[in-house]
């Protein structure tokens, strides 16, 4: 079984819920220019999942964090036919704290950031629009902030099971955030 983590950052400002996402820039990565959590990767041995999350912020977006910052959204089992993982155990965690999209770095596994609206990404994620507003700061384009019109397309290219992450995890978070407490039933 491999173990990754993957951390998402959503936070309140002003009665909107929002979210920063990296957009995947690895050489080779099979879901590059995609969007996806702030930071995930592999739990590497004798770490929790709050030290591999911290040890992957600070990697992949430069972001030191504290372990009383993360809430535990949930875990699950997944079995792929194919890929170099097929068996996984993920954990998957949220840092709530509001993000400034220019403080965060880039790095050879991220070249972009994107800051969109929780229940828009929700939206995108579940085919119920086909893009929506969003605020980007993109490697390539400079680093500078800019508006852009994020299309459903930065979440279609990953597998259904991933796709199915990304909707639980989405809804568990919404949940966190309009009721400050963890609702198991999205990963049961």
């Amino acid at each position: 079984w491999h173990g990754p983590v993957f951390v998402w950052s959503a936070w309140e400002s002003a009665d909107v819920r929002l979210m920063l996402l990296q957009q995947r820039g690895r050489v080779g990565d099979p879901y590059a220019q995609m969007v996806d959590a702030l930071a995930g990767g592999h739990i590497g041995a004798g770490e929790t999942a709050i030290d591999g999350a911290r040890r992957e912020l600070t990697e992949e977006v430069g972001l030191a964090a504290e372990a009383d910052n993360f809430i535990h959204r949930g875990s699950s089992r997944m079995e792929r036919p194919d890929g170099e993982c097929r068996r996984v155990y993920q954990s998957l965690l949220l840092y709530p704290l509001p993000l400034d999209i220019g403080g965060m770095q880039f790095s050879d596994e991220v070249d972009g950031f994107v800051e969109v609206d929780l229940d828009g990404f929700s939206d995108l994620v579940h085919g119920r629009c086909e893009h929506l507003p969003a605020r980007a700061r993109l490697a390539h384009d400079g680093g500078h902030l800019r508006q852009i019109d994020l299309q459903r397309r930065a979440v279609l290219g990953y597998p259904d099971e991933i796709v199915d992450t990304f909707r639980r995890s989405l809804a568990s978070i919404s949940s966190w955030l309009r009721h400050g407490a963890v609702d198991s039933v999205h990963f049961e």
